[in-house]
């Protein structure tokens, strides 16, 4: 039994044929051919298209908006984690300076007692900061479950939740890439915690290059 088109292809076939990038001339008589649906069904779905802000119509032809790339690229950095969960992710990196943060947070009680139950150490009070080329690999990691860690009332203020995937630091020390809920660091941006302090053990300064090897899989 042949499966029923609907939106989601109507959007695939605009993408195939470089509807995100210019736009993509065809009529609402072909596109209902494309997809094995009526032309009322075609005309209706690209109006719903409209109205959702993912699809708009620019010099006879339909476009993908921003909005709907950026969509798909979330989709499909899900998509990927879940079919590819049991990969592991080689990162490089530029050792960077950090503002502080780290150092802050993983001196508290609640964060240490959490991250030595969940990954097994208890972690040195400071993070390794890395400027990574690779944004989409970090974006791959957040798009993941990973180890969590939870947030907690103290003072009167809500700190933070983060999550954790466990690496290898230039293949000889375990740690962890920790990736907190709410950061001031981008998507260009890895801190790295581990039990020991990662700078003195490799003898590492502020653009020094060094790789991880993060498991994705919790």
């Amino acid at each position: 039994m042949l499966q029923k088109a609907t939106k989601i292809d109507l959007i695939l076939l605009i993408l195939r044929n470089g509807g995100g990038v210019h736009p993509f001339k065809i009529s609402t008589i072909e596109l209902a051919n494309e997809l094995g649906i009526s032309q009322q069904s075609a005309s209706r779905w690209v109006l719903e298209l409209e109205k959702e802000g993912l699809v708009e119509r620019v010099r006879g032809g339909l476009k993908l908006t921003s909005y709907c790339l950026a969509r798909c690229r979330t989709v499909y950095t899900q998509l990927k984690n879940f079919f590819e969960a049991d990969k592991k992710l080689h990162i490089d990196g530029v050792v960077i300076k950090g503002v502080g943060d780290g150092k802050y947070y993983l001196s508290m009680p609640e964060y240490k007692k959490q991250i030595k139950k969940a990954l097994g150490f208890v972690p040195f009070e400071g993070t390794l900061n890395l400027l990574v080329a690779e944004h989409d690999k970090k974006t791959s990691l957040i798009a993941s479950r990973g180890i969590e860690i939870e947030g907690f009332f103290k003072d009167g203020r809500m700190l933070g939740a983060a999550k954790c995937f466990k690496c290898l630091v230039n293949g000889k020390q375990k740690g962890a890439v920790i990736i907190p809920l709410r950061s001031h660091y981008g998507s260009d941006v890895l801190e790295i915690i581990a039990p020991v302090n990662l700078r003195q053990k490799f003898h590492l300064k502020d653009g020094s290059r060094i790789w991880v090897e993060v498991e994705k899989g919790v």
